[in-house]
């Protein structure tokens, strides 16, 4: 064979960028997708709500009371549930997201995905917004419905005044418990603080302290202070501490989500990551990984593909391919065959390890060792063919495929010359394969001469 041409070819920087940015892109609208669904099912679930909160008010009206304005607004809160979320739900139908095996590496493809993921992006903050409204309107249904629960209750209460009468001890009879009671109700509030395996901690620490401090207070003035100062201070730092608890919990779940989806397509089995700040770190370098890996897959796709158009437009036919794997080592190899010149042809050989190998040999249906007339005919077809090999490389470059690293780019020799079997590759039913013939070849040199394959 010619001397070899071995290389790492690689997208340009551009190249690169508009793989990634197609790649985040879906990424970032499979997890909008799942967030829509999410919204849909709890707003959803407030349906249950709302109707309690309308049968509270068909017993506040049975007890003569005007209900017709809440009833009203509960109504139109059910209808617009109803029909926002389908409405939702069918727009999330027809645009649902879906990773690709392969992308385009051109701007109008990372358009699309960028209009894809906008689309997405506006439909998740459309039913976010349904989603607050109904959730304020219920928290006003709730106050309301408390105020008419009270009501009733109260009601009953006066009903039952008319028939049974309660014998109450004087007022002076009566011990005064109150400091007692509140101090043994901080107490225990904070006791149960203690409990919460979810607090840091430095906020279990202020707690220790603070019941200490607790302890030793002995007047109601400084209880009230003590709650009102020490103990609602604490409870402002635990729901502070919890808000970002919960932020931190998202963003590890939304991490976990795109881990996984990387790990698919990268065909490799998702590790199981539990919350906490190391196994979050430790998730990110793995995402970091895989996504430079998939980048790197998608690559060689495409040098692969942008080698066969190249091949095809300077004027080298596809004869057969084959898959090849090393025993030993485990190493995938796929060769691939054009013709070059009557009786000869250009193997290209795709490595695993993304090196492309491009040799010239004669072709032949057996193994074996060209002759010495043979050898010479192949010297003169190598030296045409390193010609023709910048040419080969300048069109790869147009299509966005660069060289990463050269490894070998040795020049025409009779020591490469070699046949190639046929007969060991995959060849489409009818293709036309004209062999190696020293004879034949030497009587149309002198007529023909070799093309160069960007004429």
């Amino acid at each position: 064979m010619s001397g070899p041409k071995i290389s790492v070819y690689e997208l340009s920087g551009w190249g690169k960028k508009i793989v990634f940015g197609q790649m985040r892109c879906e990424q970032q609208s499979v997890l909008c997708a799942q967030q829509i669904q999410e919204l849909i099912h709890q707003a959803l679930a407030y349906s249950g709500e709302l109707q309690k909160q309308m049968s509270l008010l068909d017993i506040f009206e049975r007890r003569g009371e005007s209900v017709s304005g809440q009833r009203e607004e509960l109504l139109k809160l059910l209808k617009r549930l109803e029909t926002e979320t389908e409405q939702v739900r069918s727009t999330l139908r027809a645009n649902m997201p879906q990773i690709s095996a392969k992308y385009r590496i051109t701007e109008e493809a990372l358009e699309e995905k960028k209009q894809e993921l906008a689309k997405l992006r506006a439909l998740r903050k459309q039913i976010q917004k349904l989603r607050e409204d109904i959730d304020e309107a219920v928290g006003n249904a709730n106050d309301a419905g408390s105020v008419v629960s009270e009501s009733i209750q109260h009601s009953i209460a006066e009903d039952l005044g008319g028939y049974v009468s309660f014998d109450l001890p004087p007022e002076d009879d009566i011990p005064d418990t109150s400091f007692e009671d509140s101090k043994a109700g901080l107490q225990n509030e904070l006791t149960v603080l203690l409990r919460d395996p979810e607090l840091s901690p430095e906020i279990i620490a202020e707690i220790k302290k603070a019941i200490i401090s607790l302890d030793k207070i002995h007047q109601i003035e400084y209880l009230h202070s003590f709650d009102s100062v020490t103990v609602k201070n604490i409870f402002k730092k635990i729901d502070a501490y919890k808000h970002e608890l919960e932020k931190k919990q998202a963003e590890f779940n939304e991490a976990y989500s795109r881990y996984k989806m990387l790990c698919s397509m990268a065909k490799e089995t998702a590790a199981t990551f539990e919350y906490s700040e190391e196994e979050f770190a430790e998730m990110e370098e793995e995402i970091e990984r895989l996504e430079i890996a998939i980048v790197r897959m998608q690559e060689q796709d495409y040098v692969s593909e942008c080698v066969d158009q190249v091949m095809t437009e300077m004027g080298y036919d596809l004869i057969g391919s084959r898959e090849v794997v090393k025993k030993k080592t485990g190493k995938h190899f796929r060769n691939e065959l054009f013709t070059f010149n009557e009786g000869t042809a250009v193997n290209v050989t795709y490595s695993s390890d993304g090196q492309i190998s491009m040799e010239l040999g004669g072709i032949a249906r057996e193994d074996r060792i060209p002759s010495p007339e043979e050898t010479e005919m192949l010297t003169q077809d190598m030296q045409t063919f390193c010609g023709e090999f910048a040419e080969f490389e300048r069109r790869l470059k147009a299509k966005g495929v660069v060289i990463n690293r050269r490894i070998a780019l040795s020049p025409p020799s009779a020591e490469y010359a070699a046949i190639i079997n046929v007969s060991d590759y995959d060849v489409s039913e009818g293709t036309q394969i004209t062999e190696m013939k020293s004879v034949d070849r030497k009587k149309k040199a002198a007529e023909k001469k070799v093309m160069r394959r960007n004429e």
